[in-house]
């Protein structure tokens, strides 16, 4: 026997297949190795570009929020930037509360999915530089 549902699930099939492989093909704009770095308590997100991105003028934008918080907060010095860095350290300024940062692609109107950082506190993994 053939499909229950006809056209319509035909056209619910097709249209997430297309859905899937749209994300698929964005998928190598998504920033790679996204991480924060402390020092000194000076929290500053880093990533990489995505793997078809290298030496591209793309633009970034990032998002973080603290643990448990529903609502994704732009960083507004970090909306629309060239950079691959992102200082986040007046936004987790609470040293023993967990954070979340996120960082997205766009490049030629396309863009990626979100990357976001595994659970960060300041309090645990600050580095202390002398100097």
């Amino acid at each position: 026997m053939g499909p229950q549902h006809g056209l319509p699930g035909f056209i619910v099939s097709l249209l997430l297949a297309i859905v899937g492989e749209t994300q698929a093909a964005h998928e190598p704009l998504k920033p790679q190795k996204v991480q924060f770095q402390s020092r000194n308590f000076h929290n500053v997100l880093h990533w990489q570009p995505g793997k078809v991105l290298a030496g591209n003028a793309s633009l970034y934008f990032v998002q973080y929020k603290m643990y448990g918080q529903r609502q994704w907060k732009n960083k507004q010095g970090c909306w629309g930037i060239q950079g691959l860095f992102c200082d986040l350290t007046n936004e987790t300024s609470d040293i023993q509360e967990p954070y979340y940062a996120r960082v997205r692609t766009a490049s030629a109107g396309v863009f990626s999915g979100w990357s976001v950082t595994r659970r960060f506190t300041s309090w645990w993994e600050k580095s202390f530089i002398r100097g």
